[in-house]
């Protein structure tokens, strides 16, 4: 009976508590989908308007188009996009700026009231040694300028800068190699800076490192610390150039991947102190995919047939492509001395080292009349397997 009883009470319960919560959703629920239908889903016309603007006015194309399209919600009655272009254009962007501008900070042109927003950060720039192409470069390179706080951010960034470099001309320097440097981690670039600077680094080198590694100041501190001892530890001279593109190498590489690295390096025969010679001399080679060391010291060890210690002396070899430069180059050599056009003594890593016109003009120019085949060897139509000049420290060659 008790049983009975306590089944009817919570069949009771059970009843009023569904007929509650279906009222609630037969009330509430279709006011929700209502405006939320509103929010999420735009009219066709509105998407149609923001297309043809985007593409018409802003230079947008293709999936950027389609994207960007999507993930903005103003319509014909809305003037905003408009008085933002109108403020780019004022400041001399062109439609090719605006397109990049758009299609990463896409919500520029309808979040934002542009005299109150950009204008003052635009005037700022033009305020510190830069010329109004060059203060387009740099926002158009990097947009984020645009929506980063003037007076939080880029101006303690700029004043920051001002404090590494001692002037507004040197600053203006930076911002046109890295403009990037505006809207990073202002802590970190702060310590980090302050570590080099503390160590005995010159501020000319700092200053060639912030121009040409971006995102390495940002680092989290204690990474970038870390890298910067272990880097003095090897021996690495400070004031080295070396020095600089080594902290880029050990910030970016992680420890699993420099041992891999190590690891390869000591399958072909290489030492520890051999390894860290080499990374002295070429710290990027720690950068490169096993696959690409791997292919590319089979070249030299097994076609060229270069010792280790060879390998030793030029380790930049490394850096040039082997397709592109390195055995198109072999082919055209292999053709000369083939063809006995000997009367001049040159280094085979320096013919690699070599710019593109000058190997053109002293080797293929130079001979294509009296040994038509260096044309087709260069175009890579003419590939050996085997390299006839590959025992020999330099090669004879006719010269140009």
């Amino acid at each position: 009976m008790l049983v009975y009883m306590y089944k009817s009470h919570l069949e009771t319960q059970i009843y009023k508590h569904n007929t509650l919560h279906n009222l609630n959703h037969c009330l509430i629920r279709p006011l929700f989908r209502s405006y939320g239908t509103k929010q999420i889903r735009p009219t066709t016309d509105s998407l149609e308007f923001r297309t043809e603007f985007l593409k018409n006015k802003c230079g947008l194309s293709g999936k950027a188009l389609i994207t960007v399209s999507k993930c903005l919600t103003f319509d014909s009655s809305n003037t905003r996009p408009d008085s933002v272009l109108d403020l780019f254009r004022s400041f001399g962007f062109t439609q090719t700026s605006i397109a990049r501008i758009v299609s990463i900070r896409p919500r520029c042109l309808e979040e934002y009231i542009p005299e109150n927003a950009f204008k003052p950060k635009l005037d700022f720039l033009l305020s510190k040694d830069l010329t109004q192409a060059e203060v387009v470069a740099i926002v158009t390179q990097n947009p984020h300028i645009l929506t980063s706080s003037l007076h939080n951010h880029i101006i303690p960034s700029l004043e920051l800068l001002l404090s590494i470099t001692g002037c507004y001309p040197n600053v203006a320097a930076v911002l046109k190699c890295n403009p990037y440097v505006l809207t990073d981690n202002q802590k970190s670039f702060l310590l980090n800076t302050n570590s080099l600077i503390a160590l005995g680094v010159p501020p000319s080198q700092i200053l060639k490192l912030v121009k040409t590694c971006r995102g390495l100041f940002c680092k989290p501190h204690d990474k970038f610390r870390k890298a910067v001892f272990k880097l003095k530890d090897m021996g690495f001279d400070l004031k080295s150039s070396y020095f600089l593109n080594a902290i880029h190498t050990m910030c970016f590489v992680s420890d699993s991947t420099w041992e891999s690295r190590c690891l390869l390096f000591r399958s072909f025969g290489f030492s520890n102190d051999e390894i860290l010679s080499m990374f002295k001399k070429l710290p990027q080679i720690m950068c490169y995919k096993e696959k690409t060391i791997n292919t590319k010291m089979e070249f030299f060890l097994n076609k060229l047939q270069w010792t280790l210690s060879r390998f030793l002396n030029n380790p930049a070899v490394l850096v040039y492509s082997l397709e592109k430069r390195i055995i198109p180059r072999c082919s055209v050599l292999q053709v000369l001395v083939s063809k006995n056009s000997t009367s001049k003594s040159y280094m085979l890593s320096t013919i690699f080292a070599m710019s593109e016109r000058k190997f053109i003009e002293n080797f293929v120019t130079a001979h294509k009349d009296e040994v038509p085949g260096v044309v087709e060897a260069y175009q890579g139509k003419l590939r050996y397997d085997e390299y006839t000049f590959k025992p020999k420290g330099q090669l004879r060659l006719k010269p140009a």
